[in-house]
């Protein structure tokens, strides 16, 4: 019995010190290209350092605006798809357990009890209760399990994380497009007031016969004109504001923004270096535990070549009646079974988990590529928009100067109302644009930070496993 308990105890030794691990030995893939030492499009916008890097935590609250950090609190406890990542993670924890019995036996305790006999005989009650202990210990397959779980559940950690950073930049998306749009409605409000105004203007003008039915007529118009622009962004707000409340886990029909101003500010965001960005995006975490996992899942193919053991142990009482001293009996020993042929079936199984890895392999290349490309794609939006907006600025100034021009020679008489409305759907236009830009800026500094990881890093994934 001696050499059974000391062999039961050097096994799990051995699969915990991996020496029995029949997977590759695992290393991530390289991507394409190595990491440039900086981004392309940061040129002329900001100049990376090396100790910058985004703070954990709260990024949004970067923007200063306090309605925004009430919404965030909202979606983080109740958004549903948080709710459905947290429940996967919690299941791939789970599942590092059911992986883990795989290292120990297995006890059960089976009893019977019958009643038979033979016509013109007393009946007999026959009984049994013992004790079985049966530990099938598949060397080589157990611990690559145990790892490739332990993957995986770090894997859906990383996109745990990447599934809040998700919801967050669609929520301070959709809020800024909506704080845009209500910048819109109350510059559609003032214009619409002062068209009205001109509309009793021109009628006033038409009665003294100063002006004709047409400078009347294309006044009428150009109010109608903005009072159906100014519905189309009312629509588009209500849509916005519905989706909202779905991404804070509301109803839409008990759930209202009221409008306010555009009140952000843009900030400043520390991109750091191109290299950290492998370890800041859950999304690359997540390939990358994805490409590990099937990287254990050749091992457990490769397992399948090898015999598993199985060691018993059982005992049992068993009596005529309970009252009566019973028989005891009891066995121990090991058994093995090796799989001798079945049809390539191994040959093939193994390929499959090849093709498999090769696979991952390609997915985290690809998602890294997209990372960068990312990343590049809203450094060059911010400053490019930036140049947009300045421009923006100086077209409002003149087209405002221009239209207090036109409206005072209008009213002397010197032009027709036609070059006044020319002058006014400028200014409304130079003005809207302004706002545009703003609110894309704004979007564009949600979509940099959700791309530079959020402040996330992949210590955090593995925190999190080790935390449930």
């Amino acid at each position: 019995m001696k050499s059974y308990y000391s062999a039961a105890c050097l096994i799990p030794a051995l699969l915990l010190s991996g020496c029995l691990n029949l997977s590759p030995r695992y290393a991530p893939a390289p991507i394409a290209d190595m990491p440039p030492l900086q981004y392309k499009e940061e040129k002329g916008w900001k100049t990376a350092t090396p100790g910058e890097s985004l703070e954990r935590g709260p990024w949004w609250e970067m923007f200063g605006d306090p309605a925004l950090n009430a919404l965030m609190a909202k979606a983080g406890n109740a958004n549903q798809d948080i709710a459905v990542a947290a429940a996967n993670l919690r299941r791939a924890i789970a599942q590092i357990s059911v992986a883990q019995s795989a290292f120990f036996p297995g006890v059960s305790l089976p009893a019977s009890s019958a009643r038979s006999g033979v016509e013109g005989t007393v009946p007999q009650t026959r009984y049994s209760v013992g004790l079985h202990t049966q530990w099938e210990i598949s060397f080589w397959n157990a611990l690559p399990f145990f790892e490739m779980t332990k993957a995986q559940a770090e894997a859906s950690a990383a996109d745990y994380a990447a599934m809040r950073l998700s919801v967050q930049a669609n929520l301070a998306q959709s809020y800024f497009q909506l704080r845009s749009l209500d910048a819109q409605c109350k510059l559609y409000d003032s214009s619409i007031a002062a068209y009205a105004k001109s509309v009793q203007l021109t009628r006033s003008q038409y009665r003294g016969g100063m002006v004709t039915l047409t400078d009347v007529a294309q006044a009428e118009a150009q109010l109608a004109s903005a009072e159906a622009q100014l519905t189309g962004i009312e629509r588009q707000r209500s849509e916005l504001e519905h989706g909202i409340a779905i991404l804070t886990g509301q109803m839409p029909s008990s759930f209202s923004l009221p409008g306010a101003a555009l009140d952000a500010h843009l900030p400043r965001i520390p991109t750091g270096l191109p290299s950290a960005l492998l370890e800041r995006r859950p999304d690359i975490a997540s390939a990358e535990r994805q490409m590990a996992a099937a990287n254990e899942q050749i091992g457990q193919a490769r397992a399948a070549w090898f015999p598993t053991l199985s060691l018993n142990a059982e005992r049992t009482a068993q009596g005529t009646a309970w009252h009566a001293a019973p028989l005891f009996a009891w066995s121990v020993g090991p058994s093995a079974a090796l799989s001798l042929f079945q049809g390539g079936r191994h040959l093939a199984e193994s390929d499959v988990a090849w093709a498999a890895y090769e696979s991952q392999v390609a997915n985290y290349r690809r998602t890294c590529l997209q990372a960068f490309k990312e990343v590049e794609d809203n450094l060059s939006a911010l400053r490019l928009l930036e140049k947009e907006r300045e421009a923006q600025e100086r077209a409002v100034l003149s087209s405002q100067t221009a239209l207090r021009l036109s409206l005072s020679q209008y009213r002397g008489g010197m032009i027709t109302y036609l070059q006044v409305v020319s002058t006014q759907t400028a200014a409304l236009t130079n003005e809207s644009n302004a706002i545009r830009t703003r609110g894309q800026s704004l979007i564009a500094a949600v979509n940099l930070i959700k791309a530079l990881g959020g402040g996330w890093r992949a210590s955090d994934m593995r925190e999190l496993v080790k935390g449930r």
